[in-house]
């Protein structure tokens, strides 16, 4: 085996897990650049390890993302299996491995950047080498702020370690690292586009001689080709027959929130037929979660078409795809389309995401399409580093690629290279409200339907003087894509047919058949829609209840007002009533006079601190089952902070517990000798373990 320190690769591997599609963008990039500079390169997403044979490769580049709770994406899920394997077997698996890691985070969820961390750890065990530190975005600063200096400077330490027959990483951005802003007129101030629906300012660039920082353009790598018959559409390839994807039916739909409440929540019954849903018959359970493949706005689609001069004729022909450079491979979700036929109009629709956050290889790629100067110069300066506040703004509207295109009005890229350019339209994933042990043949799901408005200041609106008087907000209506679209088709009153399938349930969010655990005390925390997996959960303990006796179950549930949405509160009570729930705590964070009249709390995690007795002495001395659902950024979050919490006050209250607690953890901050108080930090760390016994399960998302 050659010596990794001095050994030069002839093949560098380009590797990622992503959930939402922004991992899979970043990793393509990438990839197409490495090319572009000389480098031989293959791209795959982490599941496919035994397409591209893993345990050979010698360089590879990881970009990965977290979801959840710090939990790797779906299409890594059987990677992750095989690599535990492989490192348990042999501590030296990997000694042949130079990596690097790019992780995508966001520091206002739990767990960090948790796959990109656990990845470095379990390859840097198994004997495997980083050749380039590790980089970890965060999305609540800005994953840019990290991932372009990350990957400027891979190209230096890519060249150490892998052959490269293309010209020097400097030389061939030079002629980009500054652009001369003097080159073309400047339109006056007073012509700035405010009348677009993207209020953005830039007054600054009249200020500036050049720009730095702007990335390359990314060559085009897709071709069309119309043909005579379209294909179908629908991919239900899948390498776990019980995940593959299948059609439901839109069964009975209705609305559980008052017309007062702040958002609309619908329970919807999807069917599940004996033909189609076949391969789950059996394979589920109440607690798991299944994902929705929707399609993007039609009026976006029809509009976006329009901007682009595409005729209606033409938008509906049915064409193939095809690589322009045989080196470069097309992006993951286009590759199909080199086989089967479908038409731009149909790939609009179901394939791309036309409303994801825009960023700067995209808006690098565009300014090439625009045939007014200004507009090209714009889209230059948001790339930049001194336009990194206009670009900052820009993400704030949460603009479609229509926006963007009315934005900058002269922008008309050829349609097969828009596609290339945008992400992947990932499914929207839902959790089952509804155990099998009643009824098998359908799976419910009670979801709220986004829409929201931002409000934007508008940079035209201030004062000279600044301190006397406030910007004018612009108010911007956004849409989801899934569930406005689950709307319309209760609405129309058909039996709709869907694509579902199941998700792996990576943390096991199930709850253990009654004579598995007759003993053992179940609490569990959903505020919102938080609480829909936990209605399957006591729908199945109200059918086990009728052969066993009841072991203690407790729910925390949380919502805004009483009477405008406290969800399920018929099933709630009829659960309390036929034992299924032996306790209930409810908190109302919008509605004093309720918690005044019933004496409740303004949060979950208050409730949980106001039993915080009773809480750790189920966990701590009942082998009790904890489990949370819900958004993990704020409540998610919080709940964690809380049950630490309580894990120290009653170590405090019974210090005598402390030694034998932190003997019990893996590993400890605080020597056993001195155990006389438990940190935050040594609560955490109990949490933890729990969370590895499957005691504590949560079920969180973005």
């Amino acid at each position: 085996m050659p010596d990794t320190s001095t050994f030069m690769d002839t093949q560098v591997a380009f590797l990622y897990a992503s959930q939402t599609g922004n991992a899979e963008s970043i990793s393509y990039n990438i990839y197409e650049d490495a090319v572009k500079r000389g480098f031989s390169a293959s791209w795959h997403v982490l599941d496919d390890y035994e397409k591209f044979k893993f345990n050979e490769l010698r360089t590879v580049v990881f970009v990965v993302s977290t979801t959840g709770d710090g939990d790797p994406p779906d299409n890594s899920a059987r990677f992750w299996r095989v690599l535990r394997k492989a490192t348990r077997s042999n501590p030296t698996a990997y000694s042949h491995l130079r990596f690097t890691i790019l992780g995508l985070g966001d520091t206002n969820y739990s767990n960090f950047c948790n796959t990109a961390q656990r990845l470095d750890k379990q390859l840097l065990a198994a004997g495997a080498t980083a050749f380039y530190p590790k980089g970890l975005a965060d999305d609540a600063t800005g994953l840019e702020e990290t991932v372009e200096p990350w990957i400027d400077g891979l190209w230096p330490a890519l060249a150490q370690v892998a052959r490269c027959s293309g010209q020097d990483a400097d030389q061939a951005t030079e002629q980009l690292s500054k652009l001369d802003m003097n080159a073309a007129s400047q339109e006056p101030e007073s012509n700035v586009q405010v009348s677009q629906p993207l209020l953005l300012d830039f007054q600054h660039m009249a200020q500036l001689a050049s720009i730095t920082g702007v990335p390359r353009a990314s060559a085009p790598v897709c071709a069309a080709v119309y043909v005579d018959e379209q294909d179908d559409l629908l991919d239900t390839k899948c390498d776990d027959p019980s995940l593959a994807p299948f059609v439901s039916t839109v069964g009975s739909t209705k609305q559980i929130t008052a017309p007062e409440a702040l958002k609309r929540t619908l329970v919807m019954d999807l069917e599940l037929s004996e033909t189609d849903a076949q391969h789950v018959k059996g394979r589920w359970r109440a607690g798991d979660a299944f994902n929705i493949y929707a399609p993007n706005d039609t009026a976006l689609v029809a509009a976006i078409i329009a901007k682009l001069g595409v005729k209606p004729h033409d938008a509906k022909r049915p064409l193939r795809l095809e690589q322009k450079d045989a080196k470069i491979e097309l992006p993951a979700h286009l590759r199909r389309f080199t086989t089967a036929a479908a038409s731009f109009q149909d790939i609009l629709l179901w394939s791309v995401d036309l409303s994801s956050l825009p960023r700067k290889p995209l808006l690098r790629a565009l300014a090439e399409y625009c045939s007014e100067t200004s507009d090209r110069q714009r889209l230059l300066y948001l790339c930049s580093k001194q336009g990194l506040k206009t670009f900052e703004a820009l993400r704030s509207h949460m603009p479609t690629i229509l926006d963007l295109l009315h934005a900058f009005p002269s922008c008309t890229p050829p349609p097969e290279r828009l596609i290339e350019l945008l992400p992947p339209l990932a499914p929207r994933s839902y959790s089952i409200c509804n155990a099998p042990q009643v009824d098998a043949t359908k799976w419910r799901i009670a979801f709220n339907v986004v829409e929201y408005e931002l409000e934007i200041e508008d940079p035209f609106s201030k004062s000279e003087d600044a301190s006397s008087a406030s910007p004018a907000l612009h108010r911007v209506s956004r849409r989801g894509v899934c569930t406005p679209w689950l709307e319309l088709l209760a609405k129309s009153g058909s039996k709709s047919r869907i694509l579902v399938a199941k998700r792996p349930n990576l943390n096991a969010f199930h709850l253990p058949a009654l004579a598995d655990i007759p003993e053992r005390p179940v609490i569990m925390v959903g505020p919102g829609t938080g609480v829909a997996p936990f209605i399957g959960f006591l729908e199945q303990r109200s059918q086990e209840l009728q052969q066993a006796n009841a072991p203690f179950t407790w729910l925390f549930f949380g919502c805004r007002n009483s009477a405008h949405d406290y969800l399920f509160k018929p099933e709630i009570q009829q659960f309390v009533e036929n034992r299924a729930l032996s306790r209930l705590s409810v908190c109302f964070s919008r509605d004093p006079d309720a918690r005044a009249q019933l004496a409740a709390e303004k949060y979950v995690q208050d409730a949980m601190l106001k039993h915080a007795d009773e809480i750790a002495d189920y966990m701590l001395n009942q082998n009790a089952l904890l489990f949370v659902c819900g958004d993990a950024k704020g409540m998610g979050k919080d709940v964690n902070d809380a049950l630490a919490a309580i894990v120290c006050l009653y170590a405090a209250k019974h210090p005598h517990i402390i030694r034998p607690l932190l003997e019990s953890l893996p590993k400890s901050s605080l020597p056993v000798d001195d155990a006389s108080q438990l940190s935050k930090a040594q609560a955490l760390q109990v949490l933890m373990q729990w969370s590895a016994q499957k005691r504590y399960v949560r079920d969180l998302w973005a």
